[in-house]
C-alpha cells in the first residue's frame, strides 16, 4: 500500500514512513484510512483482473505485482483481492463443461529495499493467499526506475503511493515563503516547478512499467489527486496547517524560521490534465478508467462508531495527524530536527481541529483520489 517513497529534502535523502520501532506512530498502526481507500476500489479491480483472466484465453500462468506494497496489514491486501478474483474466474466452466484447472500465478510485491520484507512474508501463512498456491516474491527498488523482467507482468496495482514524488522539486525559495506545498493562488513558479517533477517521475514509471509488462496487461493506480487545474484552498488544507503549525514552532523560537521557508514537500496531487498530457507523451498506454472520488471517514462506520457529533472534529483531527505523522516524520525530521517532533504534531492536531470546527468547513475531512486504470498498447 503506501509505499516507503524515497524522498530528497536539502539536506539528505531519506525513507518518509516510521517504521514498526516507533511503535504507535509507525505506519504499521496509522494505516486504517489506506486500507479503507482500497476498499472502494476492490470490485473494480477485482472484475478487471478476472477480465484479464478471461480476455488472456485462460491461461496457464498469470504474474500479478504490487509496487509500493509497504508493511502492515494492508501490504498483501491488494495481490490478494487480484489472486482471490482470478481463481473464482478459473472455477467456472469452459464451452465443453470441463472444469478449468487453476492458474499458476506469480505474486510480485514491490517496495524500497529497506522495506521490512521479512515481516511481510509472516503475514502469509494467516492470509488469503495461503493454500492458493501462489509463487510470492520480492523484489526490492524504486518503482521510479527498472525492477522487474522485461515483458514478465499481466497485471499490476499501487495503491496511495504515486502521489510521492522521487525528489523535492528544484524552486527558489523565496517563491516559497511560510509555504511547504502549492497552495490557493500560490505564485506559478510554484506550480509549474511541481508539474516538471511529476512530468519526470511519471513518465519515468510509465517507462519502465511499459518493459515490465506484456502486451494488453493492466495497470491499476489509486492515490491523491485534485479535480481543477488550479490547487483549491481543500485540495491544500493538510499541508497549509503542517505550514502554520510550522510557523509557529518558528514564533515560538523551536526552529529556525528560514527552515520553514526552505522547506516544500515532495508530494503532488495531480489534475486530470496533468494525467493525460503524461500518458499521452509517455505513450505506452491507453487510458481505460480515470475516476476521481472523495474519501469520507465519516462515510465509513469503522471509522466513526461511537463518536458524538462534538467529538468528531477532534477524532479527525487526530487521525489526519496520526496518519501523516506516520510517513511524513523522518522527513521532517531531518530537516527541523527530532526534538520539534512531539510539538510540531501537537499543534498540528489542534490547528487542524479548529479546521475541523470552523463552520464553513465542518467535519470537511474529505480527500480526493483518482482510481487511474492503463492498458499496455500491443506495440
Amino acid at each position: 500500500m503506501e509505499h516507503e517513497r524515497l524522498l530528497a529534502t536539502s539536506s539528505a535523502v531519506v525513507v518518509c514512513m516510521n517504521g514498526s520501532q516507533q511503535g504507535n506512530m509507525s505506519y504499521a498502526n496509522n494505516s486504517g484510512i489506506q486500507r479503507a481507500i482500497a476498499s472502494l476500489t476492490k470490485k473494480a479491480r477485482q472484475d478487471m483482473a478476472a477480465a484479464l483472466y478471461r480476455a488472456r484465453g485462460f491461461p496457464a500462468s498469470m504474474s500479478i505485482a504490487d509496487l509500493g506494497c509497504g508493511t502492515g496489514p494492508n501490504a498483501l491486501l491488494l495481490v490478494s483481492d487480484a489472486v482471490e478474483a482470478v481463481l473464482a474466474a478459473a472455477k467456472a466452466t469452459g464451452d465443453d463443461g470441463e472444469v478449468l484447472a487453476p492458474p499458476e500465478l506469480h505474486v510480485f510485491l514491490n517496495d524500497l529495499p529497506n522495506n521490512d520484507f521479512n515481516a511481510v512474508f509472516r503475514l502469509l501463512p494467516s492470509s488469503p493467499l495461503s493454500g492458493s498456491g501462489c509463487l510470492v516474491s520480492a523484489w526490492p527498488g524504486s518503482f521510479y526506475g527498472r525492477i522487474l523482467p522485461e515483458a514478465s507482468l499481466d497485471y499490476v496495482v499501487s495503491s496511495s503511493s504515486l502521489h510521492y514524488l522521487s525528489q523535492t522539486p528544484t524552486m527558489k525559495k523565496t517563491v516559497s515563503r511560510g509555504r511547504v506545498y502549492m497552495s490557493a493562488g500560490c505564485p506559478a513558479a510554484v506550480l509549474d516547478a511541481y508539474r516538471a517533477q511529476l512530468e519526470t517521475d511519471f513518465s519515468a514509471f510509465l517507462r519502465c512499467r511499459a518493459a515490465e509488462m506484456r502486451p494488453r496487461g493492466l495497470l491499476l493506480l489509486t492515490f491523491v489527486a485534485r479535480r481543477t487545474t488550479s490547487p483549491t484552498e481543500h485540495d491544500c488544507y493538510l499541508w497549509d496547517v503542517l505550514a502554520a503549525a510550522l510557523m509557529d514552532l518558528a514564533a515560538a523560537g523551536l526552529i529556525d524560521e528560514e527552515q520553514v521557508h526552505a522547506f516544500n514537500l515532495p508530494i503532488y496531487t495531480p489534475c486530470p490534465d496533468d494525467l493525460l498530457d503524461v500518458v499521452s507523451k509517455e505513450g505506452s498506454f491507453t487510458i481505460t478508467t480515470m475516476h476521481f472520488f472523495r474519501f469520507l471517514a465519516l462515510k465509513i462506520p469503522h471509522f466513526t462508531k461511537d463518536k458524538d457529533e462534538d467529538e468528531l472534529p477532534r477524532w479527525l483531527a487526530m487521525e489526519a495527524a496520526n496518519c501523516l505523522r506516520a510517513f511524513l516524520e523522518p522527513t521532517l525530521q531531518v530537516h527541523f530536527g527530532r526534538a520539534a517532533m512531539d510539538e510540531l504534531f501537537c499543534r498540528y492536531c489542534l490547528l487542524l481541529e479548529v479546521y475541523y470546527r470552523n463552520k464553513a468547513t465542518k467535519n470537511e475531512e474529505d480527500v480526493t483520489n483518482v482510481f487511474l486504470v492503463l492498458e499496455k498498447k500491443q506495440h
